[in-house]
């Protein structure tokens, strides 16, 4: 590219970004919690951009997805395993939310394995 002109990379990455913000349905939390939320989606965003993005918007939009729904199912784990959720997700802000969820299921059947 010639100096003085602007890229169209920067623009697409720049839209790909809003759409996926955009896209995500909105999370059944109080108004306390909206600020966090959005921390959240921004947090998933720029994930899924630096990991997937040379894949394009699909890519990014998809590993948003993959986040929200991990970070989801998250919630939904017995208490018995709240130990096991909680050392999985240290790092979360590093490995992501779909890696949490990996590390504890893993986590939960090897325990389930030593019970037999």
């Amino acid at each position: 590219m010639r100096p003085g002109m602007r890229s169209k990379v920067g623009r697409s990455v720049f839209l790909c970004i809003l759409l996926a913000v955009a896209g995500l349905p909105a999370f059944p939390v109080s108004a306390a919690n909206d600020v966090k939320e959005e921390e959240l989606r921004a947090e998933f965003v720029y994930r899924c951009y630096n990991v997937v993005g040379e894949f394009g918007s699909e890519g990014v939009e998809a590993c948003v997805k993959g986040e929200l729904s991990a970070m989801q199912a998250l919630k939904g784990y017995p208490r018995e395993a709240g130990e096991i959720v909680q050392r999985c997700t240290r790092q979360v802000q590093i490995t992501g939310w779909e890696w949490a969820r990996a590390c504890v299921d893993k986590d939960i059947a090897a325990r389930e394995r030593k019970k037999d």
